[in-house]
This record gives structure tokens, sequence and C-alpha cells, in this order.
């Protein structure tokens, strides 16, 4: 018998065929000890995808592979098949995971988009975050429970019930979101009159930004910033870059949520309320954060491609301004301080885009010069980032 089988970043994955029993067992046997003898690997896993029974003298087979190696894993199982690992108790010793089930996106409709994936309506209840190819179920994992954390915390989110693989390639994250459209259609609707859509955006910052976490689970955004820093640092000489550090740790570790990426393509309306989607950046810490990190999207990639708004967000890059500081307004407008808070905000957004910039490493020099001549005017006019 002839094994089909693959090394993946240090993995041995070894395909099992749509049988094992009685009549195919010591070939089997012999076939997968074989390529187990032959192949080093850092980790065995055991790809069930078209294995539709196992018989007990398979699983026995299979219990002598966990005995030689510890390090072991079986995915891609059927219900079926899962069932017996179950029944049999193998599901309490080795990792195993069932098979995802397959969604086509073929002729649905795209009603958002982001940089790592696009959202489309696969029927009248339901929606679909498709993750591009290369995002592992693990992230979708970890994104679902950080909705999860968030709605029982008050935040309205939309909790994901399903993970899938998409037949077209990657993988999804199933949504109920009823008649629900993204903050981006909402405000097209609107034309130039969006006061609606700042006052909803305000209203989910407010709830999001005045809710307190303590999780172990969450990075905390000061330990983020950090990185942030150690990323520009050889962009600057050694005394910006004390100021620089030295504005940063005047920011209050507090214990606030933060979205991280609370744009119009994250956001949905249901039934004139706000609902957060892609959950993936949460993290806990103050709000100043959450703005800086908008200040990005609606307003630092314009400063040097007037059209990026328009190509990113299909919206123009004045609607994508009057939101940000109309949203700034609508929270801070009535405090004396209101023109210091937006500095100190476009600061920190600043130190953050050229972060940003620094490690995709695209040649924008431009873009890269104004950031840092941005950042060394705030230096020059602020002695604090607490507000």
């Amino acid at each position: 018998m002839e094994l089909k089988f693959e090394k993946v970043n240090g993995e041995l994955i070894i395909y099992f065929p749509d049988r094992v029993d009685t009549q195919n067992a010591a070939d089997f046997e012999e076939s997968i000890f074989k390529i187990l003898g032959n192949q080093r690997a850092e980790k065995i896993v055991l790809n069930l995808q078209d294995l539709d029974y196992i018989s007990s003298v398979g699983l026995r087979i299979v219990l002598k592979i966990k005995k030689q190696f510890n390090e072991l894993s079986i995915i891609e199982v059927s219900s079926e098949v899962y069932e017996i690992f179950s029944m049999t108790g193998f599901t309490d010793i080795i990792d195993i995971k069932k098979a995802l089930r397959v969604v086509s996106i073929e002729g649905c409709k795209i009603i958002g988009e982001g940089f790592y994936g696009k959202v489309y309506r696969i029927s009248p209840d339901t929606i679909l975050k498709h993750f591009f190819k290369g995002n592992p179920v693990e992230d979708i994992e970890r994104e679902r429970q950080n909705a999860k954390n968030a709605f029982v915390l008050g935040v309205p989110t939309a909790i994901s019930y399903d993970v899938v693989r998409v037949k077209e390639g990657g993988y999804g994250a199933i949504y109920e979101l009823i008649d629900a459209k993204s903050l981006k259609t909402y405000l097209l609707d609107l034309g130039d009159q969006i006061d609606a859509a700042v006052k909803l955006s305000a209203r989910l910052l407010r709830k999001l930004n005045t809710t307190e976490c303590i999780s172990t689970a969450l990075p905390r955004a000061t330990d983020i910033a950090n990185k942030w820093l150690k990323k520009i640092k050889p962009l600057f000489n050694d005394e910006d870059n004390a100021k620089i550090k030295s504005l940063f740790d005047t920011i209050p570790d507090e214990d606030f949520l933060i979205h991280g990426d609370c744009h119009v393509k994250n956001v949905f309306i249901q039934e004139s309320e706000p609902i957060l989607i892609d959950m993936d950046s949460m993290q806990i810490g103050s709000n100043i954060f959450e703005y800086a990190d908008l200040y990005i999207p609606y307003i630092a990639y314009a400063l040097d491609d007037p059209e990026n708004q328009e190509k990113f967000f299909g919206i123009p890059a004045k609607t994508c301004k009057d939101l940000f500081y109309g949203i700034l307004n609508e929270i801070y407008g009535d405090r004396p301080d209101y023109e210091e808070i937006v500095q100190k905000i476009q600061f920190v957004g600043d130190v953050h885009f050229l972060s940003k910039i620094q490690t995709t490493g695209q040649n924008f020099p431009e873009r890269q010069n104004n950031a840092i001549a941005r950042i060394k005017e705030g230096l020059s006019k602020l002695t604090t980032l607490k507000y």
C-alpha cells in the first residue's frame, strides 16, 4: 500500500486511505511505519480527510504510533470517525480535530473588505468573513474567543458560530447578521450628511473604551507600543528616541478594551445599532491607542496618497476625515484641552504608522520622511500623552 505523505514546517503529514480494517490493516501498518522510520520530523500529523471507516485493528495501529511518537495529532476527521475516536477514549490522549465544513462563496455578494479578508453575504441571515490563504485556523479561533469575551462584557459584537473551509481556498468564519450592512455602505447611503454615522461610531467607541477587562489572554497595548518604538528607533537620534520613550511612558496602563481596527469595514449596522466584527486585534489599555489606530486608516495614509481611502474603503478621503474628527469632537469636544488631545492622538498614531511602514518594508521614502517630520513636530510641542 502506498500512502501519501508530505513535510510542512517540520511536521510529517501522513494521509490515510478511505478504510482501515482487517482486510488492509497489515499492509497499512507496514507502509505507515516504513514512512515513520525513514522520515524525521518534530511532529507527526495524521490527515484523515479521506477516511470513512476505521476498525478496532486500525485503532490499535494508531495507538502504536502514539506510543512511539508523543507529538502526534489527528486532523480532518469526519463526524462519524470522530465519534469512534471519542467512544474509545482516543480523544482523551490524542489531539484530534474534526474536519471543517466546506462553504462556497461563488456568486455571493461582497459586503465588506479589509486587509486580511473579505466579508460575503452567503444567506439572508448569515455572513462569512473569508480569510485569505495563509491565515491559520488558530487565528480565527482566537478572534472568535476575543469576540465572546467582548460580548460577555456588553460590547455589541457579532460572534462567529462556525469555522469553515472555503471551497475557493482559505478559511472563513460564519456570523449571524440579519439584514446588516457595513458602516461603509451606511455612509454611502447618507451622502454628505454623516452626523448619524459619527454618533453611531462614537457611541460604539464609548462603550468599548469604558469597558474594563482584566484578561491574561489579551495583549496589553503598552507592550505592543514598545515594539513600535523598537521598530522606529534607527530613524531617530538618541535624544529624540529618549523623548519619544518618555512621552509613551506617560500613557496610563489602563484596563479598557481596545478594538484596534474600528473602521468602517469592521462595523456593521443592524436595526440601527452598531456591531463590531474582526476582533483579532483586541487589546487592553488606554483608549488613546484606539483613536491613534483609527487615525492611521482615516487620516495618515491620505496625507501622502489622497486617493488611498477611495481605493481601500470606497469612500472619499474627505468623508474619512470628517468622520474621524467628528468622532473625536463628539467624544472630547466639550473638553477645554480638546486641541491638545487631538495632537496627542495624532502623535501616537504617527509613531504606530511609522512602525507599520518599517514593518512592511514598503519603499515609500516620502511617506516615511513625512511621518518622521510629524513626530519631531509633536516632540517640540508635547510634554505628556496623558489626558
